[in-house]
């Protein structure tokens, strides 16, 4: 099956640019332009700078272009007819078979000699979560295998003076990894890759970090049956601890307090404890006031927005549809960092639960989640919560009212 990098190609015909005229400009020939754009082989690091000016993007963006790739179909052949390419739920099911795959090798294979410098590797754990907040879920999972592997190079041979840093580093991609399996919903593997996150963090002395790795492993622990009393001692436990040492309290560390704080406020609206969840917002919001403004920190995405959009989550999961509407009406997420694309599109997941439980007329969940696959596509099409929802409004459509319900269905994987 073929592969193809349509971002990139739609980035050259949006600038005007042959593919012949293209490697003029680069000083290669149209066959390597070729196969740059097929996925055959990756531009060489010389290459990538001349590329980067020549498509008129930043050297992140062409980085996203060139992981970015999918499956296209042989010239002529339609999808659906012949030898299809892999439908969405295929994809979804085989999204996280890399990983699942590094992390049941228990005895792996040590190449030294392949160990590469923590500066890549910092490169490319921030790529991978970068990817993954953009909801490019398929990229980001193309790539972690690999990364996790030479993080993992790097952690056992890097010098003493890089081996915390390595350390740290490690943590964050199998924080990268667990976020992956959560949001396809193998709570397994997302725990497992907390765990390893957390052990890493600890090795590594990052406090922060750690804090993180905890929150990663209560969400995994949702994922599980049975284990919200789990998830829930994890986030108090990892809160308290970081109430008591309140010495030396970086920005990291407050993003990742704050993020603990608003997962116990979903988790307490969850079992309908309302009083607790606001307790738990109001706390989180002192903290991004002390942040100051809508960040990043750690992959967080926490702030004063972020606060905002949980207070939707734990609107919806209190089943107090019309507060979540309220919230959702006033709510900015222009003010998100820009790379928080799939953070974007959750609102409006949320919002279309809240539409299913708050009126009879679910057009508005069905419009809620058209609009969340516009803003990132992936996030629909891969997000279990989203995919539920449209099971949930499929099983009691209205085929005049909601007409773009069955393709959204069929594009997700859904409806088949």
């Amino acid at each position: 099956m073929a592969l193809k990098r349509h971002r990139l190609c739609q980035r050259r015909k949006a600038l005007g640019l042959s593919q012949e005229r293209l490697a003029e400009l680069l000083g290669v020939e149209r066959s390597t332009v070729v196969r740059w754009e097929s996925a055959e082989t990756d531009p060489q690091p010389w290459h990538r700078s001349r590329i980067a000016a020549a498509m008129r993007v930043t050297l992140e963006q062409l980085d996203e272009m060139l992981v970015d790739v999918s499956v296209a179909p042989p010239r002529g052949q339609i999808m659906g007819n012949g030898n299809p390419a892999p439908s969405p739920e295929t994809a979804r099911t085989e999204l996280l078979t890399g990983l699942r795959a590094f992390l049941g090798n228990y005895v792996p294979v040590h190449q030294t000699e392949q160990v590469r410098a923590v500066a890549e590797v910092r490169r490319d754990v921030g790529r991978v979560h970068h990817l993954y907040q953009r909801a490019s879920y398929s990229s980001a999972a193309r790539l972690l295998p690999e990364l996790l592997g030479q993080a993992t190079e790097l952690a056992i041979h890097a010098p003493g003076g890089d081996r915390a840093q390595a350390l740290r580093l490690l943590a964050a991609a199998y924080l990268a990894a667990s976020k992956l399996a959560v949001k396809v919903g193998d709570g397994h593997a997302a725990l497992l890759a907390a765990d390893r996150a957390s052990t890493a963090a600890g090795l590594g002395g990052d406090r922060p970090l750690a804090a993180v790795a905890a929150y990663q492993a209560a969400c995994a622990l949702l994922r599980l049956p049975g284990r919200t009393g789990d998830a829930e001692q994890v986030v108090q436990t990892t809160v308290d601890n970081l109430c008591t040492q309140q010495t030396n309290v970086s920005p990291d560390l407050l993003s990742a307090h704050g993020a603990l704080l608003l997962l116990a406020a979903v988790m307490a609206a969850g079992r309908r404890d309302t009083k607790a969840a606001g307790c738990h917002l109001s706390e989180a919001a002192e903290l991004a006031t002390q942040l100051g403004s809508d960040g990043n920190r750690l992959w967080t995405g926490f702030g004063p927005t972020n606060v905002t959009i949980h207070a939707v989550s734990a609107a919806v999961r209190a089943e107090l549809p019309e507060r979540a509407v309220e919230i959702g009406t006033r709510l900015e997420t222009s003010r998100l960092p820009v790379v928080l694309v799939g953070r974007r599109a959750q609102v409006h997941v949320d919002l279309a639960a809240a539409a299913t439980m708050g009126t009879a007329d679910r057009s508005a969940a069905t419009l809620h989640l058209l609009e969340a696959e516009r803003v990132a596509p992936e996030t629909v099409h891969t997000n279990i919560q989203a995919r539920m929802l449209l099971v949930d409004l499929l099983s009691k459509e209205r085929k005049a009212a909601t007409p773009g319900l069955r393709p959204l269905a069929e594009r997700a994987g859904v409806l088949v």
